[in-house]
């Protein structure tokens, strides 16, 4: 796992969605208009709150898109989180611990939203990947 650098306003971000949840909240990442919160194993469930309420207080206070990802130990099912919702059909890790790369087989007709425009979601994946777990790259077949 890397040194995870956060920004003033992704501390902010943090303190006041752990305020709002009453949850762990690992990680934050914060691009353009949206924010991705890494939530602690186990807290998915009540991060997100009854009814999506967390989750839309979270989006009028901040004005952006809204993404909790649950964390996990495990590379191959944090890696699974990270996609959710889209289907994963296969995923393989290549490579030793210190450089894995890992490369992800989905449905066809997800493809581009999992990319997104310009390879945005992509690199939002990757990004959160290398700062969890010792992985170099995250590929899409």
């Amino acid at each position: 796992m890397a040194d995870i650098m956060l920004s003033n306003e992704e501390m902010q971000y943090i303190n006041m969605a752990s305020n709002v949840t009453k949850t762990h909240i690992l990680d934050c990442l914060s691009i353009e208009d949206r924010i991705i919160f890494i939530v602690k194993k186990g807290q998915l469930g009540a991060a997100i709150g009854i009814k999506a309420k967390n989750l839309e207080k979270l989006r009028s206070l901040f004005k952006k898109t809204i993404k909790f990802v649950e964390f996990d130990g495990d590379k191959e099912k944090f890696i699974i989180n990270l996609f959710k919702p889209y289907k994963i059909n296969n995923v393989t890790l290549e490579g030793d611990n210190d450089s894995t790369v890992v490369k992800v087989d989905v449905d066809v007709s997800d493809k581009s939203k999992i990319i997104g425009k310009g390879g945005r979601n992509i690199e939002i994946i990757r990004n959160l990947a290398r700062r969890h777990h010792s992985i170099k790259d995250v590929q899409i077949k």
